[in-house]
């Protein structure tokens, strides 16, 4: 009986722990460092891009770090999910995580705009974000080697 109890507990976790996993399977490439930030996408996002509507993790180290109010820890690194159309050259923040000193999860916040309409799910300017108006430029020039994002 003890057997059948420890086999069904694995049957039950195992695909919960790969779920969980692909997340940080992210292949990072470098975008942008100065003194005071490097600043990764992940390119395992753009493999799979098809059209000008896509989700991409943006990961930001602090050299010095930031702070807020919410957030009960200096934040030495930051992982955003980012909702972007290259078409409007507008976003969206999907979800946000931070990072202590130790690289230790200190707060995390998804902001469930998954399945808003384009009107409410990309607000923001893609031009106030230096970063990802680089990407977006990166995107852009990649494209025209390779025709790959579908209209």
């Amino acid at each position: 009986m003890n057997v059948y109890i420890k086999l069904l507990l694995i049957l039950f976790f195992l695909p919960s722990i790969y779920l969980f996993a692909q997340d940080e399977n992210l292949q990072w490439k470098l975008l942008i460092e100065n003194d005071n930030q490097k600043i990764w996408y992940g390119e395992s996002t753009l493999n799979t891009l098809q059209n000008y509507k896509f989700n991409v993790w943006i990961l930001q180290m602090h050299k010095k770090p930031i702070e807020f109010q919410e957030v009960p820890e200096k934040i030495y690194r930051s992982k955003i999910q980012y909702a972007l159309d290259l078409r409007t050259d507008k976003y969206g923040i999907l979800k946000v995580v931070y990072y202590g000193i130790n690289n230790k999860e200190i707060y995390n916040f998804d902001y469930h705009i998954g399945n808003y309409p384009d009107s409410i799910k990309y607000t923001y300017p893609i031009s106030d974000v230096s970063y990802l108006k680089i990407l977006k430029e990166k995107i852009i020039k990649e494209e025209n080697k390779e025709p790959s994002i579908s209209q």
